[in-house]
Formats: structure tokens, sequence, C-alpha cells
């Protein structure tokens, strides 16, 4: 049956009768045909079926597109809405599957996270960069009286992660607020607590808890307050490079995509429109890129070292 997991060994003794549960209620027919009510019931055996099969967290059970989005609700980020605010059609082939089993969704809407789809170019081998987002955009959000998508952009607009950086095609989950805590912070002081969050999440590999521990923030905390003015540029680059930032923070493109795709759905500029997120990437002079301000003058794109704290400049939670 299409979508249930391929245990052909352990079907013969374990989860039998809940995959004859499960067929009783789909009865041959497409999973977007389903109601509401047979959907969710349907999601009841699935997470059965995941305990008997002894599948855990995340990892093991997909969860159909059809069923992320009656889970996500106005959460989910999909094909749709790409149409919808970028104007073109990705092909349904290269959607890849949700990574996430019906029970981690449901627990990510209730910590207030959105389900996107990102996708690596336009359909037609154009990449999605920041520069190709804002051509689609800009005549859109005119057409539309939305205001501008980016403010002045006379620094970054021949950075790399403005012009080449270019998104994955992928399913992730974006927090909706700023993890607790983590504005007015240096960026080692957030990248503590980003971690100490995703670690009560379950949501960090061995590499990543391993790689970043007290130790090493508190070693180039050490090296900031030592030499401020000449050791930035060493300390940035190695918070860039740890796996907790490469992995659970946004790069820029993914930030402005994310932000389009909200706003259009929405009409709300979010968290975002007052307030900065810190990536994990720099700049060609080696700090580290922000984006936030988003009025209808446009989202501005700032960078800062890592010693720097603002009391706007918080991080968005990428899992």
């Amino acid at each position: 049956m299409e979508g249930l997991p391929k245990t052909p060994q352990k079907e013969e003794s374990l989860g039998s009768e809940t995959i004859r549960e499960i067929e009783s209620i789909q009865k041959g027919r497409d999973l977007s045909v389903l109601s509401v009510k047979e959907l969710n019931s349907i999601k009841e055996k699935y997470i059965k079926l995941k305990e008997e099969l002894g599948i855990s967290n995340q990892e093991g059970l997909q969860t159909s597109y059809e069923q992320a989005e009656v889970i996500m609700g106005e959460s989910f980020y999909g094909s749709e809405e790409i149409t919808s605010t970028l104007g073109f059609e990705f092909p349904k082939d290269r959607i890849p599957p949700i990574p996430y089993s019906p029970e981690f969704l449901e627990k990510a809407k209730e910590l207030g996270e959105l389900l996107m789809l990102r996708v690596e170019d336009n359909g037609s081998g154009v990449p999605m960069t920041m520069s190709h987002i804002k051509t689609i955009m800009e005549s859109r959000m005119d057409k539309d009286e939305e205001g501008k998508l980016f403010y002045d952009q006379n620094w970054y607009k021949e950075e790399p992660f403005f012009k080449e950086s270019s998104l994955k095609t992928e399913w992730r989950l974006v927090s909706k607020e700023f993890v607790p805590d983590t504005t007015s912070k240096n960026y080692i002081q957030q990248t503590r607590l980003l971690r100490d969050y995703l670690l009560g999440l379950e949501s960090l590999s061995e590499e990543e808890k391993e790689e970043c521990t007290d130790d090493l923030l508190n070693e180039l905390q050490d090296m900031l307050d030592k030499d401020p003015d000449g050791n930035w540029k060493e300390v940035a680059k190695k918070l860039s490079d740890l796996s907790i930032n490469k992995n659970h923070r946004r790069i820029p493109v993914e930030v402005i995509y994310d932000w389009v795709l909200q706003f259009k759905k929405t009409k709300g500029r979010g968290i975002l429109e007052r307030n900065y997120d810190w990536t994990g990437t720099l700049s060609s002079g080696g700090r580290l890129v922000s984006l936030g301000r988003a009025d209808v003058h446009g989202v501005s794109v700032g960078d800062d070292g890592p010693g720097h704290r603002g009391g706007t400049l918080g991080v968005v939670s990428l899992r």
C-alpha cells in the first residue's frame, strides 16, 4: 500500500493487523481523497505501527504530503505556496519525501514550527539564489502594493551569499519565533542557547553534541575577551564552521525564501518585521550576516562581528 514502510520481514510477525486496519480505512483510495477524520485515523495507526516495529524518533516512518498538510494546517508550506508566491510550478516528481513521522510533526506544530518545502531552482534550472528571488518578487510585490523586497543592496549586491548561494530541495522545520533568550546575546552565547534548546528537543546528532562543547565556546569567548580587535575574524570563522550553526541556523537565501512564502500566505511580516535573524554565513569581510527589519521599505541585510549584542538580533532554529 502506498506510503507504508517497507519492512517485509518484520511484517510477517509484527504490525500485520495494524496494516490491515489501515488498509480497511484507505480502501485502495489515494490519501488526497480521504476525509480529515479518515486521515487522522490512519495517522493514529501509523503511530501504533511505528511502535510495533520499534522505529524511533523522526527517522523511519515518513509522512505523506497530504497527511503532513492536514497535521500542520496553516503552518504547512508546500508546492501550492511556492506557485502562489513565486509563480512557477515545481515538478512533483522532484519533491522529496517528508522525512518526519506524523507524531514528530504534531510536536513541531505545538512548538510553533513551520514545515517548509525548499526548492533548488525555479523548475526550469535557474538556481534559487537571493538575486533570483529578488528578480521574481520585485514585480509581484509592486503589483500588489506590498512594498520592496530588499532595502538598499549596495554593500552586498556582489557578495557570494547574494549572487551564488542557492537553496537545496528539501523539507525543513523552521521556528516562527526566536529560540528563547537569544536576543541581546553575542554569537557565542546564542550558539550555546541554540545547542541547549535543540538538546532539549533531542534534535542534535552525536557529532554536533561532541563538537559544540562548553570548553570550546569558553575558549572562543576568551579569545574575544583577550583581543577583540585582533581575534574576532578567527572566532567568527570557527563559529560559522560549527556543525550546529551550519545545520540549525539559516543561511541568508533561506531566510528570504521562508519570509516571502510566509508574507504572501499570511499577509503578516512576522518576527522579522522588527528583528533580525543572525545566520551562519560569513560576508566577504568576515562578519556574520543577518537579515531583518522587514518593513515596507524592504528587508535589511547586515553583518556583525561575533562579539556584537543586539536587542533585535536573535536566532530562528532550523531542524
